[in-house]
């Protein structure tokens, strides 16, 4: 060990008696200093402004986009030029032959420069802790463990970096030669994991071995003994191999041999690094604060109930927008979107099933069948047209026709599935709600939305403003019912004899005419059997649902809610969430707001059997009720003291009682627009009405949809210091730091040369 030592300390001086390693360290210090110092006057003018930072460790350290990212990035073009000399310069002068004659053997030279090396790279590190050091005193609450993480990550890349670059410098006495080789090295690694991705088991391998995006994880915050193991096995691959190549200076064998033995190394390093990437045998730790790398308790517990392999089919149209997702090339990508639940399932089995067929997204042709299509698609994508089903093939097997063709998937156990969709927004890919959604129906009945129909009620299979199908039943939509947990059905008053008493919730919203009496009649036979209900009024309709909710205490008050606004219409109201409303399990912010365009009172009256919770409340300084007849388009309309009142009225309210061995529950709202498709895209006010609405069904179902995954809300929101406190940040990382490091290598290169 003293020998590894002893030339690991030779090389350091020699590294640092050359321009080359102070050039490198000042460089790395002004390149770090100039991404961190950009990343925070970005979050500092956004907190400014007034808009909201959040999580700010991840957000400016982790990512993509992150500092640790823009490291990782710019790591390859320092390490080659650090490595180029190690070997190359014992050939080119002849003192490798000095070396060998010494009483020292080739593992120890290897072991020493590379030492050296790790030693140089923990410079390296060290300023990265420096500026982990000063983002503590920037940045609130900064997670170190989380930035540890993603510090090992870069110097294990470092590490694995150096062993290439040490082995190419063995293979030649020309520096400049070494340096291009390692480059071109480290450009094959990031390259090969794009070879072979259209063949099953040669991906795998050939992923494995690309060294591209190695310290991702590390950086984003998991450290998984895949990755560990992989940069173990590359460093000591790279290491042996050197150690190979000078041994075979002093041994004479011939070239089958000698190649045998590379191949032998390999092969074995290969077979012990795919073995140890398998889900079975990794073994993850999540260094972020709130685990968010991991799955929630909630989802873990749900995983825990499967007594048998889950298995998820994915269908893949070719001729759907969504086709390069499933394709063969892209499998280890998407496979990838399920990381957090291998973990827990390891015998997760994934299944593909291509096909083609008319797509709403698929163009149509004149001039092409759809088998030429299918054929066109299939040779664009990689696969193999005799592998794809035809339209009449894929039928036999499942109905997507409802799913309009589109890439989708099912979850199956023990007989049973469920679909698991993708999703026109920014994310594409279902999330961790989503996917325990679906396990969950699985292992219960899923609860059953009942929208009643028969009198012009808002409509769940309508794209309009008014209607509900964006929330309800909207495939792919992230936020619909359906892909929360639920089930979605109309129910047409005329059409059953009573209805359904196992309904999550009965929907009645804002009916044009009047109920028969046999419609009224089932009505109230649904409530006096205790089924839950959520009815929601409009200015003008009040005497149609009055006569249903009267026996619950409640009536929809006369007139119409307005608001005043400098910004938005009158009848827009504003409404906040009551205290009382935790009650029920709502709950939000005071900011918070809930949008009710065109809402009436609720007037509370005396009723024992059922207990009456007030929801939504109006800003009473704000909010009246305005009566008669008025237009708000041609009327001018402001707030009459002398005439008017302003409204104390509850906005929503929930009715329970306890019925038999459940408790009923009954919402009552006197706007049927919170839930609409026009009102859950509103933009220029950002309620939480999507929010507002989940919470409210979840009460319905027990708690039980949507699947809760939330997590701690970070606490690391507040940059602490100014722009004139970044500046000097700056100056002192991208002038001071470089300028006293450039006259101490000055000062130590011209004392080497005096001596």
């Amino acid at each position: 060990m003293k020998k590894i030592l002893k030339i690991a300390k030779l090389e350091l001086s020699l590294l640092f008696y050359s321009p080359i390693a102070w050039l490198i360290l000042i460089i790395f210090i002004i390149q770090c200093g100039v991404n961190f110092v950009e990343l925070l006057e970005a979050r500092e003018a956004q907190q400014q402004l007034g808009y909201p930072v959040k999580g700010l460790t991840m957000d400016i350290f982790g990512g993509n986009q992150g500092f640790f990212a823009a490291v990782q990035n710019k790591l390859y073009l320092y390490i080659p030029l650090l490595t180029m000399g190690l070997m190359s310069r014992e050939l080119s002068s002849g003192s490798l032959k000095l070396l060998l004659s010494s009483p020292v053997t080739n593992r120890q030279i290897i072991l020493g420069k590379f030492l050296s090396m790790m030693l140089y790279g923990f410079l390296l590190v060290l300023v990265l802790m420096l500026i982990v050091g000063f983002g503590a005193f920037f940045i609130e609450n900064l997670d170190f463990k989380f930035l540890i993480g993603g510090i090992l990550g870069l110097y294990l890349l470092i590490c694995a970096y150096a062993a290439i670059g040490l082995f190419m410098s063995s293979l030649t006495s020309y520096q400049v030669v070494a340096a291009v080789s390692t480059l071109a090295v480290l450009a094959a690694l990031n390259f090969v994991g794009e070879i072979g991705q259209s063949i099953d088991y040669v991906r795998d391998i050939t992923y494995w071995i690309s060294i591209q995006g190695r310290a991702d994880n590390f950086i984003n915050g998991l450290i998984s003994t895949k990755d560990l193991i992989y940069f173990i096995l590359v460093i000591g691959l790279f290491l042996l191999l050197t150690i190979m190549r000078l041994n075979s200076g002093r041994e004479i064998r011939s070239s089958m041999v000698m190649a045998t033995r590379y191949a032998l190394v390999v092969i074995v390093v290969l077979f012990i690094g795919y073995f140890s990437s398998l889900p079975a045998f990794d073994v993850y730790y999540d260094t972020t604060r709130f685990k968010e790398q991991t799955l929630t308790q909630n989802s873990q517990e749900l995983l825990e109930k499967l007594e048998e392999p889950l298995t998820i089919t994915t269908y893949v149209n070719v001729l759907n927008v969504w086709a390069n997702v499933g394709a063969p090339k892209y499998r280890i990508m998407d496979l990838n979107q399920f990381d957090k639940y291998t973990r827990f399932l390891p015998d997760l089995e994934m299944r593909y099933v291509p096909y083609y067929d008319y797509s709403l997204n698929s163009r149509d042709s004149t001039e092409k069948t759809l088998e030429e299509r299918g054929r066109q698609a299939a040779i664009a994508y990689g696969y193999d047209f005799e592998d794809l089903l035809t339209p009449e093939e894929i039928r036999e097997q499942i109905d997507l026709v409802p799913e309009l063709n589109l890439f989708v998937r099912t979850v199956e156990y023990e007989g049973r599935s469920t679909f698991l969709r993708m999703f026109f927004d920014m994310v594409t890919y279902p999330e961790e709600a989503e996917i325990s959604a679906a396990i969950k129906r699985l292992l219960q009945e899923p609860p059953v939305v009942g929208v009643l129909s028969g009198n012009d009620e808002r409509r769940i299979d309508l794209t309009g403003d008014r209607s509900y199908k964006d929330l309800t039943n909207t495939n792919n939509s992230r936020g619909a019912l359906i892909n929360k947990g639920f089930d979605v059905v109309e129910i047409a008053i005329d059409s059953v004899q009573e209805i359904p008493i196992d309904l999550a919730a009965l929907v009645i919203a804002d009916p044009f005419n009047t109920y028969s009496e046999e419609q009224a009649q089932k009505i109230n036979n649904y409530v006096e059997a205790g089924g839950n209900m959520l009815i929601a009024g409009e200015p003008g309709k009040q005497s149609l649902l009055n006569p249903i909710i009267e026996q619950f205490g409640l009536t929809f008050k006369e007139g119409m809610l307005l608001q005043e606004s400098e910004k938005f219409e009158l009848d827009l109201i504003q409404a906040e969430v009551a205290e009382e409303a935790s009650k029920i399990g709502i709950e939000f912010e005071n900011e918070h707001v809930i949008s009710l365009p065109g809402a009436v009172g609720i007037s509370i009256n005396s009723d024992k059997k059922f207990n009456v919770i007030p929801v939504l409340k109006a800003d009473s300084d704000a909010v009246w009720n305005k009566s008669g007849n008025f237009d708000l388009e041609t009327d001018t309309i402001v707030f009459d003291p002398q005439t008017d009142l302003r409204s104390e009225a509850p906005l929503a309210v929930a009715v329970t009682r306890k019925f038999e061995d459940k408790q009923q529950k009954i919402v009552v709202i006197g706007d049927a627009d919170f839930m609409s498709n026009g009102e859950l895209g509103r933009f220029n006010l950002r309620p939480r009405n999507y929010e507002f609405t989940f919470q409210m069904f979840k009460w319905f179902s027990d708690g039980e949809f949507p699947v809760d995954t939330s997590r701690p809300e970070p606490i690391d929101n507040t940059i602490q210091v100014s722009t004139e406190g970044i500046s000097w940040f700056e100056l002192l990382f991208i002038g001071g730091i470089p300028v006293v490091l450039g006259f101490a290598g000055a000062f130590t290169l011209v004392n080497r040369k005096r001596k």
